[in-house]
């Protein structure tokens, strides 16, 4: 028997170079590889579910296994496997348990697991239990190019021999090696959220009041609360009680700081990582609201005549070091094996760390899917180049202000009390003095345990 019929027509209509094997038979995806002497990690399978929408495929390496619960986590809903009714009326070509991973070959919704990497050669079920599809990786991406893409919704098989990794190779120049490779074979990238697209639409009204505002953010009961702490924090010092959205904006935040909040919060919070280490959520949501603030003032401080918005400013504050949530939320594995090397290094020393770890930085990641979701280029570009000294480029003036904001808090987290070598050409180009950015500094800090406590329900 060969391959599965619509499998081979699917292969054939998109042109690409790939290679039939004949093999024992097997049981499992597993099995063939071992039978094989292929690598378990290069040989891809899928997992047929069923949700409130339909039949959903997860496409996983027969080195890992499903986690369920991870993925209906992951998903916001439940799923369970897909009946054997279900499975052999749609793959009523293919032998039972040896499905292809092909979800968009049989018009099913597919994810895939981005967190994992995926080697040169891919091997793939062909629809009969003696046969295997070999493709090259790129062409493999391409035919998970409409999948949607999540983390973390796998584990490694128990029993899974790891003789196929390659020693020879240290695991940082491999990391630095393919990290790159992946960002760019991934076609899709992830959703923007339901929300911040809503936020995004709202923001290019300028007929939108307060009433169009209070409307969008009580749709999401989180974001309606997380805003409603925000306004409550003692560092606005409300002497009422916030106990509505349209309080929130009309006497406390203001219109354009909660458009700009509620947009960040809705981006951030579609990200999943670990709470806890040095890129963990505690400590990003810490370091984004100390920005976000410490931006702000610093963009009011300056002359009036040069002063770009001060509630973009603050946005751009929350996310510019949005890559490292991309990171996250994509490349799992590189993401711990990156704080476990910057863990004790000043925040001085981390852009080196990730270029040599990853062959690319947090601010290349950011820039990647805030460009693919097509934020504002002042955003696009400030994530891009907040580490880029004497940047001279489009909207340089947020640069620099995020440059001084970034170089200000990294002082102020080694305890040192001299803020030291300003960068002098950020002074000059923002229209500053050292003495009002030390005093803008000392007055962030006098509120010092109010954002912390805001950033901590934040990150709650």
């Amino acid at each position: 028997m060969s391959i599965a019929k619509t499998v081979k027509q699917y292969l054939d209509n998109k042109q690409l170079v790939y290679e039939v094997l004949e093999v024992p038979p097997f049981e499992s995806p597993y099995q063939a590889a071992q039978l094989t002497g292929i690598p378990a990690r290069s040989l891809y399978y899928p997992v047929v579910l069923r949700d409130p929408f339909g039949l959903l495929m997860a496409v996983l390496p027969a080195s890992h296994k499903l986690d369920f619960q991870r993925l209906a986590g992951l998903l916001s809903r439940s799923c369970d496997p897909a009946f054997k009714t279900q499975l052999s009326s749609v793959f009523s070509d293919c032998q039972p348990e040896h499905i292809p991973p092909l979800g968009e070959a049989y018009r099913i919704r597919t994810i895939i697991d981005a967190s994992l990497s995926t080697p040169d050669d891919v091997y793939i079920v062909s629809g009969v239990n003696t046969r295997l599809i070999k493709l090259k990786r790129k062409d493999f991406m391409l035919l998970q190019a409409n999948a949607w893409l999540g983390s973390d919704f796998t584990n490694p098989v128990d029993a899974l021999v790891f003789e196929e990794q390659e020693p020879e190779t240290e695991p940082q120049e491999q990391t630095s090696h393919y990290l790159r490779e992946r960002v760019e074979q991934i076609t899709e990238m992830p959703p923007m959220p339901e929300m911040a697209q809503r936020i995004i639409e709202l923001r290019a009204k300028p007929e939108a009041d307060v009433a169009d505002l209070v409307k969008v953010i009580e749709l999401d009961p989180s974001l309606c609360a997380q805003v409603l702490r925000y306004a409550n924090s003692p560092y606005f010092n409300y002497r009422g009680d916030v106990s509505s959205v349209q309080v929130a904006i009309a006497r406390v935040l203001g219109f354009d700081m909660v458009m700009n909040l509620a947009l960040g919060l809705a981006l951030l919070d579609s990200f999943k990582i670990p709470r806890q280490g040095p890129l963990g959520l505690e400590a990003l949501w810490k370091h984004a609201i100390f920005s976000a603030n410490l931006m702000q003032m610093l963009c009011k401080a300056m002359p009036r005549e040069k002063r770009p918005r001060a509630a973009t400013c603050y946005l751009t504050g929350l996310l510019h070091d949005f890559g490292y949530l991309v990171l996250g939320h994509l490349f799992r594995e590189e993401f711990l094996g990156l704080s476990e090397r910057i863990n004790g290094h000043d925040k001085a020393q981390w852009l080196a760390i990730e270029r040599d770890y990853l062959g690319t930085d947090h601010a290349e990641l950011g820039c990647w899917l805030l460009k693919a979701w097509r934020m504002p280029d002042e955003l696009v570009l400030t994530t891009k180049n907040h580490h880029v000294d004497d940047y001279e480029g489009s909207h340089a003036l947020p640069v620099h202000i995020c440059r001084l904001s970034d170089y200000l808090l990294r002082v102020h987290e080694t305890g040192q009390e001299d803020y030291g070598d300003i960068p002098q050409d950020a002074l000059q180009a923002l229209g500053l003095t050292e003495a009002q950015v030390v005093n803008v500094m000392i007055e962030l800090l006098e509120q010092d345990d109010n954002l912390e406590t805001m950033a901590r329900r934040l990150a709650a």
